[in-house]
């Protein structure tokens, strides 16, 4: 159940990143990102409203202030999404926000006290090595694509 999720997860972030960067394309970078996050902030508002929970604050003094630096990251990564799926191939784009997140969940991993597992590493490398082989696959066939041929 919980990998379909992720399946699905994984697709819906795709079809955003592709939303996003053309209408960043459409009405400029600031532009686009503003309309995200005051589109997800409606829904998330309205969602609240229809579960009729009031919001709750009064625990908010106790959460230290560096866990509150995740929305201004969210807010850079979608810039950057946006900013870089127009100028990319989606698959790159894909595969090295993937890369990205396994490296880092590695590190954090091993900075909370969880064993480094070696065999991820591993795969790590591998999943690497296929995107240096595709980036200098497709390198080559438009570098020669281009060549004339003469009869």
């Amino acid at each position: 159940m919980f990998f379909l999720l992720a399946f699905l997860t994984g697709v819906v972030i795709n079809i955003q990143l592709i939303c996003n960067s053309t209408l960043a394309k459409k009405i400029g970078l600031i532009n686009a990102t503003f309309i995200n996050f005051f589109l997800a902030f409606i829904f998330l508002f309205i969602y609240k409203a229809i579960k009729f929970e009031p919001f709750n604050f009064s625990n908010i003094s106790h959460v230290p202030f560096v866990f509150f630096s995740g929305g201004l990251l969210v807010i850079i990564i979608t810039l950057l999404a946006n900013f870089l799926i127009p100028k990319l191939p989606l698959i790159y784009s894909t595969i090295f926000t993937f890369l990205g997140q396994i490296i880092a969940s590695l590190i954090l991993d091993s900075i909370y006290g969880f064993q480094f597992p070696l065999g991820k590493l591993v795969g790590i490398s591998f999943i690497f090595t296929g995107i240096l082989y595709l980036i200098a696959y497709d390198y080559m066939e438009k570098r020669f694509s281009k060549k004339k041929i003469i009869i």
